[in-house]
């Protein structure tokens, strides 16, 4: 887990966060969500054991919203619903979550070390469930560990995109040098024609 920056890609890194977040929670259900500040919401981008009807429902989840990642993004905590049925906020989730297979969820959010807020990991369970602290711990790093890892791939990112900006730049500015010195070489060979 320490080496998500190596990961060749973002979607690779957190596949990996959740498969490993699957492993220390025992389940087989779960997703990550990132969050777009801009919007004010929480986006799907890795998911496991999900039909379209739950992706559909969940697609964008806000903070407003009654759901343990709507909760995890409110409080800026872990959420955990021991059985969806019982818990009045969750009540607008309720068909969803019995048909797709889960009746408890946990919710964690991935908060940098330098404490910036990117997303949420959650796991879901087939029965009425409450992780142990220990699982919840190290949910809680691996989120850790995720955010960093967001942070590094977006940053490489940047740098790419500036790196092929500078490259465009010079590839434009050498094309301007040429047409200006074939512009030179046309107007002195009209000079010398009509001189």
């Amino acid at each position: 887990m320490d080496q998500l920056e190596r990961c060749s890609n973002l979607q690779a890194a957190l596949d990996r966060v959740l498969s490993r977040c699957l492993e220390l929670t025992g389940t087989g259900l779960g997703n990550i969500q990132l969050m777009d500040w801009r919007s004010g919401h929480l986006t799907i981008v890795v998911k496991r054991g999900f039909d379209s009807d739950f992706l559909k429902r969940f697609r964008i989840i806000k903070a407003e919203h009654g759901s343990a990642c709507g909760r995890a993004v409110r409080y800026r905590r872990p959420i955990v619903i021991e059985d969806v049925r019982l818990d009045p906020e969750f009540k607008p989730y309720v068909e969803i979550a019995i048909s797709t297979g889960f009746y408890a969820v946990q919710s964690t959010p991935m908060i940098s070390s330098s404490g910036a807020f990117l997303g949420v990991v959650s796991t879901h369970f087939p029965a009425r469930h409450r992780p142990a602290d220990q699982e919840m711990a190290a949910v809680k790093r691996a989120g850790e560990l995720a955010a960093n890892a967001i942070i590094h791939h977006r940053a490489l990112r940047a740098i790419d995109r500036f790196e092929t900006a500078v490259d465009q730049t010079s590839t434009a500015r050498e094309a301007i040098r040429h047409s200006y010195e074939l512009l030179l070489r046309v107007d002195r060979q009209l000079k010398q024609r009509t001189a």
